[in-house]
């Protein structure tokens, strides 16, 4: 018998020469069959848009690909289609035993050996999600305790409905729940780790969906019932970063619950700012790296919306006015795209998903993007995450690799202002060769202006640990200093308070690792809280609990003319409970954890401390640029510089902005300026 030739897809209707072109794809109309026999079923080209008349009810299978090589095929219209093993296990999972069941399957519905028509389903991607009657979210084959997993999941979210507003009650429920149900939480946390929640592509899936179940072979529940459980799994895992991606998850579940009030993004449907995503995402994955970009376009501020890239400032006293302007520029945007298929006159070239393009183009072309919007903030240098050596790579040195998973903490979280002066500034980086439209002279070259602070003399080996163990103070201090941590003369940093309070401090990238953004800890009515009281008091409290914990058995370092105990000292001034038993017996060390891990700590040749990057060594150079929350750490090469990555620095004048401050307004002559070239 002759084997059927293989499938060939019929090709999706071309884009209309004048005028809006509709969203084509094709639907997957899967015969019905029982769960051992041979998948069948047929393509048919269908329009995603209410305006070409009334779309057919369908679902969506929002799943993950696998590596696998394909193992067997369905057969459409009567000719073999190759699918990986995990879709087959979904589609029999789905088939109905006697009716066909319509579908929108991404393997099948789009034709993957085309490139361009890849590229022009992916911008029809949120259509495809957003009009589906629901998605089914496929978590793959049964396995044992599965059954736990989900029960307790729904045992939880049934307690967040009934108890609502009442926290204590809420709380209360929660732990009798988890206390009676151990295995069962041991499995709900193995069903987090699947691969389903670390692939890119599935945030857009389900934030876009009207409706969205957990399907695991005969299980199913809400699936956002089912991501609210996220919040109780990250307590339990022992890794600095356990909680990512789940944080992002737990992020999606909020959005989801209108008793939350919780808003994300400025536009309708968004999670955030592009940058913002970019960062939160780092650990998903994708087949394409492409993909990390490409799949936060359809739920992100500037891929829904790209005139908020052009509108958007820093200043909370103009808000009604921005919406306005941004109304009116996409508006008028709409009106004069719909004119031809190909005219999108506010959407920047970085934020069309092109897979004709090199990925190391994309992201370079994105990192420009970010950086010459308004208002032209450097927050996306902080991803620039190095494993090794920039010198070497195929990468420009300023331009993040976010197929990688994360190394590190962000530093750059609106806590620090080095680059900044107040008052209202257009745009805040200085940035040379960055044309609103064509393309720059030298496209791996960024050029920045800022100021030199120091350079690096000395720095420690890379901080690992875990997040159960100790953290290692005093391996650190011993790296660093020549006499000992706990010897009762203590030399002093140059804010004249003792080396081993700043040193501390610099743990913390204080105030960020300190986590007082809590006001109520401050007693008294008076809540005119100053920046500097505010940041003077964080210090105090982490450096009184720091040291509680580090000279647990030698607290003999004396401060002040009465020779007072230094540890004595700040606890006369902390407002926490400090020690072991405190209630904040474990939130700063946390805090430093956070901070300092797989970073290196150093010190410069005028003696300041801080934080950097992993792949800093001595000789390299701290840098604040114009427009960049926190200072950047270069090196410099016979002409140019290569990005290494951002910093903190135990110095006031430099995180708050003060020398910057004297820079723009004229009255630090004595401190130059350079235009920095990175490559």
């Amino acid at each position: 018998m002759e084997t059927p030739a293989h499938y060939i897809y019929q090709p999706l209707p071309p884009a209309a020469p004048v005028g809006k072109t509709s969203p084509f794809t094709r639907l997957l109309l899967l015969y019905s069959g029982q769960l051992d026999e041979p998948l069948c079923g047929s393509l048919i080209i269908h329009a995603l848009d209410p305006e070409y008349g009334p779309i057919p009810p369908y679902e969506s299978l929002s799943y993950v690909w696998g590596t696998e090589p394909p193992q067997t095929s369905v057969s459409i219209d009567g000719r073999p289609l190759a699918i990986k093993p995990n879709l087959e296990l979904a589609l029999r999972n789905i088939r109905l035993p006697t009716q066909a069941r319509r579908l929108w399957v991404d393997a099948l519905c789009i034709d993957q050996s085309n490139v361009d028509e890849r590229t022009r389903q992916v911008k029809y991607m949120r259509y495809v999600y957003k009009y589906a009657t629901r998605v089914i979210v496929w978590l793959g084959s049964w396995t044992p305790g599965v059954e736990m997993a989900f029960e307790l999941a729904d045992r939880l979210a049934i307690a967040r409905h009934r108890f609502g507003a009442d926290k204590v009650a809420f709380e209360n429920a929660i732990v009798e729940l988890v206390t009676g149900a151990q295995e069962a939480f041991h499995h709900l946390d193995q069903l987090f780790d699947r691969p389903y929640f670390v692939r890119c592509w599935c945030v857009q899936e389900v934030v876009a969906s009207k409706w969205a179940i957990a399907k695991c072979e005969g299980l199913e529940m809400n699936f956002f019932d089912l991501l609210a459980a996220t919040t109780y799994v990250v307590v339990k895992r022992d890794r600095i970063f356990g909680g990512k991606p789940f944080e992002f998850w737990n992020m999606v579940s909020l959005m989801r619950q209108p008793s939350s009030g919780v808003r994300f993004g400025a536009v309708e449907g968004s999670m955030g700012s592009l940058t913002m995503l970019l960062a939160l995402t780092r650990d998903l994955k994708a087949t394409d790296p492409r993909d990390k970009v490409f799949s936060l376009f359809g739920i992100s501020d500037e891929g829904l919306e790209p005139a908020t890239a052009l509108t958007q400032t820093m200043s909370s006293s103009n808000n009604n006015a921005t919406s306005l302007i941004t109304r009116t520029a996409a508006g008028l945007a709409m009106r004069i795209n719909n004119l031809a298929p190909d005219v999108d006159v506010l959407r920047h070239k970085a934020l069309q998903p092109d897979y004709t393009r090199e990925l190391v183009e994309i992201y370079r072309d994105l990192v420009r993007f970010l950086i010459r919007k308004s208002p032209r903030v450097l927050t996306v240098l902080s991803h620039v995450q190095h494993t090794d050596d920039p010198a070497g790579s195929d990468f420009p040195s300023w331009v993040p690799k976010w197929f990688q998973p994360r190394q590190c903490s962000i530093l750059n979280l609106e806590c620090f202002l080095a680059g900044f002066c107040d008052g209202h500034f257009r745009y805040f980086a200085e940035a040379e060769d960055m044309p609103l439209y064509g393309e720059p002279m030298r496209a791996n070259c960024l050029q920045l202006r800022g100021f030199h602070v120091d350079k690096v003399r000395s720095v420690s080996e890379v901080m690992t640990y875990s997040l159960s163990s100790p953290f290692p103070f005093r391996d650190v201090w011993d790296q660093m200093f020549d006499f000992s941590i706990s010897q009762p003369q203590m030399p002093m940093y140059h804010d004249r308070t003792p080396l081993i309070m700043a040193f501390c401090a610099t743990l913390l990238a204080s105030p960020l690792g300190s986590a007082v953004s809590d006001l109520d800890r401050f007693p008294g009515p008076d809540r005119g809280l100053t920046k500097e009281r505010f940041m003077r008091q964080g210090e105090v409290d982490a450096a009184a609990y720091l040291l509680s914990k580090i000279l647990i058995d030698d607290i003999s370092i004396t401060y002040g003319p009465r020779g007072q105990s230094l540890l004595d000292y700040l606890c006369s001034l902390a407002i926490v409970d400090v020690g072991e038993g405190g209630a904040d017996a474990d939130r700063f060390e946390r805090g430093a954890k956070l901070v300092c891990y797989n970073r290196r700590f150093y010190i410069t040749e005028r003696g300041y401390m801080g934080i950097g990057p992993r792949v800093m060594r001595p000789g390299d150079e701290v840098c604040v640029f114009f427009g960049g929350r926190v200072p950047f750490i270069l090196r410099r090469m016979p002409n140019h510089h290569l990005f290494i990555g951002d910093t903190y620095i135990n110095d006031d004048d430099v995180m708050w902005g003060k020398i910057t401050e004297g820079i723009k307004r004229k009255r630090r002559t004595d401190i130059p300026v350079f235009l920095y070239e990175m490559r």
